[in-house]
């Protein structure tokens, strides 16, 4: 029986996801309190120590939500200066700005201006209402954006990815705001931001980690670098502070004024830890365990956490993640570099395993449970690695029924070439079927491909080639020797030798990425970590791992040899002691002994 009170239950549900879709969509992530009073208390801090003139203060959020940071902000500047301040917010969601008409009522200011519009919007009007101090009922993004009359800026703009943004409005924000690559929102919103920011104003950004250390935030690297003097940043890793799966990062800078050199940027990092210390510090919260920037284990809630400080290092090459560096590692990284003869990405190429984009209709594991005349010719049936089979140094127990991808291409002297489905009608009966499905992958079509063709395919003669193969992400590093003939997924990647490089180089850069020196390498290069501590091990980051030199190479390359051989022959033990001789010696050839 269905009764009022259920329907109330079920609309009420309906609801609450409804509003979680449109804010995931939207990148509406609204900054809880705590995290707020950190990101204001520290932007104050840096703004005093500037020692602000005793003219009047215009203070913006552009993506001001329910007004938890303006709030954080106000309570944080002496209210002796409360009479001085000038405070515009943007945003879109009217209940939400309504809310921080609201609140922002009972504080003692200058003026308040409000727009219920987006802040790249052509045009700008603010909420209707008496106008205090500032008139800015004429406000135009262009005259905001480029007026550069904004001391304060303090905010948390929305996190959009580009296939969530749609290619015409990613295209549309590229075109205006000058970006390259793959645009996400929050790109356009900082250099928006810093248009409106004067000379010598303070900016405290909450935003997405990623841009830290990926391919994809080397033009926001680039550009905090060029246009501010970096104050302080915080990676706040997999403390989940937000209900979304967006791990965050403050950064606190000043717009650069050019005559004043680049004083260092403190660099506070906190992730999840393993570690059992049992003197780890014990806070109530993770911003109480920040606040104290204390390096060190730290216990929260039966959680514990690694806390990092040091100071920002970054490089010239935009594509370098930024790191965060001391005395110690900066020794350790000297070290490194003082014994290696080069890297991964000089002697291999690293790559990517092909994409599908429609992998129920291309990989299957039951190919021979479909209609005699529909299983595809076997010369077009390929074994395929996922992450479901990775395991160190080679896959074992996967022979019997292998996933296997239907690729539509065959080698034609080392090229690759797409088939003719006239001449595989077997393949084709069974491509027909799933055309419709097939055929709604545009951008296929649209890159002049065949409605039949993967999105990113590779060439079958690379495939008979020794290579190493290894999971994108993964919490350990799991690097292993892929049989000949296998083709490695999406979810994956490859790495092959250059054709003059000796076999020997790929065994023993096997066992450096299979190596405790490796992780270590990695935690300090790249720091690209999901929760958990899973790690992203990208082509960007694997070509970039260091090679040993020429005697070392052999060393490794006869102990990775042996440790397969042992592993073959099911002999546990001598494999278990085989792998730590070859962890030792990988950190031996870079001049190191192995850290406990």
């Amino acid at each position: 029986m269905v009764t009022i009170s259920s329907v109330m239950i079920l609309a009420t549900e309906i609801l609450k996801r409804a509003s979680k879709a449109e804010k995931k969509a939207n990148g509406e992530h609204y900054t809880p309190n705590g995290l707020a009073q950190y990101l204001a208390a520290a932007l104050v801090r840096q703004w005093l120590n500037i020692a602000p003139s005793t003219r009047d203060i215009t203070v913006l959020d552009p993506a001001c939500g329910d007004g938890e940071l303006l709030i954080a902000l106000l309570n944080s500047i002496p209210s002796t200066l409360h009479a001085r301040l000038h405070i515009i917010g943007c945003d879109t969601n009217c209940a939400a700005v309504d809310k921080t008409e609201s609140r922002l009522a009972e504080f003692h200011v200058a003026s308040i201006t409000l727009h219920r519009q987006d802040f790249l919007s052509d045009e700008l009007t603010p909420m209707g209402g008496p106008q205090l101090g500032l008139d800015l009922r004429d406000t135009t993004t262009q005259s905001l954006i480029h007026s550069a009359s904004v001391d304060i800026i303090i905010s948390n703009p929305p996190y959009v990815r580009t296939q969530v943004l749609g290619s015409r409005q990613a295209r549309s924000l590229a075109h205006r705001f000058g970006l390259s690559g793959r645009v996400d929102l929050y790109h356009a919103f900082v250099i928006a931001m810093t248009k409106t920011l004067r000379t010598g104003g303070i900016m405290g950004l909450l935003t997405s980690n990623r841009f830290l250390s990926t391919q994809a935030g080397a033009s926001m690297r680039e550009w905090l670098s060029s246009e501010f003097h970096l104050s302080k940043l915080v990676d706040l890793g997999d403390t989940k502070l937000f209900e979304a799966a967006v791990l965050p990062a403050i950064v606190i800078a000043e717009k650069r004024t050019h005559d004043r050199k680049q004083l260092p940027c403190s660099f506070v990092r906190m992730y999840e830890s393993k570690s059992t210390d049992n003197t780890a510090r014990k806070y109530e919260s993770v911003v109480e365990a920040l606040a104290g920037e204390q390096p060190g284990n730290v216990v929260i809630n039966d959680r514990r956490f690694k806390v990092e400080v040091g100071v920002l290092r970054s490089d010239n090459d935009k594509f370098v993640p930024w790191i965060l560096t001391s005395g110690l590692t900066d020794k350790w990284m000297a070290t490194v570099a003082a014994n290696q003869s080069g890297v991964f990405g000089d002697v291999a190429k690293v790559c990517v395993g092909i994409k599908t984009t429609a992998d129920k209709v291309f990989v299957r594991n039951d190919w021979e449970s479909l209609p005699a005349e529909e299983i595809p010719e076997p010369e077009l049936l390929h074994n395929l690695i996922t992450h479901h089979v990775a395991e160190r140094w080679t896959v074992q127990g996967i022979q019997q029924s292998p996933r296997k991808v239907l690729y539509p291409y065959i080698d034609d002297n080392g090229s690759r070439r797409v088939i003719a489905l006239e001449d595989y009608p077997r393949a084709a009966r069974y491509l027909e079927s799933h055309r419709k499905r097939l055929q709604n992958r545009q951008y296929v079509i649209d890159a002049g491909r065949k409605w039949y063709e993967i999105w990113v395919p590779h060439a079958p003669s690379d495939w008979q080639r020794p290579k190493i193969a290894f999971p994108d992400i993964s919490s350990q590093n799991v690097f292993f020797l892929a049989d000949p003939g296998w083709i490695v997924n999406g979810d994956c990647y490859w790495i092959t030798l250059a054709h003059s490089v000796p076999e020997a180089t790929l065994y023993a850069m096997l066992a450096v990425a299979n190596s405790t020196f490796v992780i270590r390498y990695y935690d300090v290069m790249f720091h690209n970590k999901l929760y958990a501590g899973r790690r992203r091990f990208m082509s960007q980051y694997v070509r970039r791992f260091p090679l040993p030199h020429a005697k070392f190479i052999k060393s490794l390359s006869e102990a990775a040899r042996s440790l397969l051989a042992a592993r073959k022959n099911g002999n546990q033990a001598r494999e278990e002691m085989i792998a730590a001789e070859v962890d030792s010696l990988t950190w031996k050839s870079f001049g190191l002994s192995k850290e406990i």
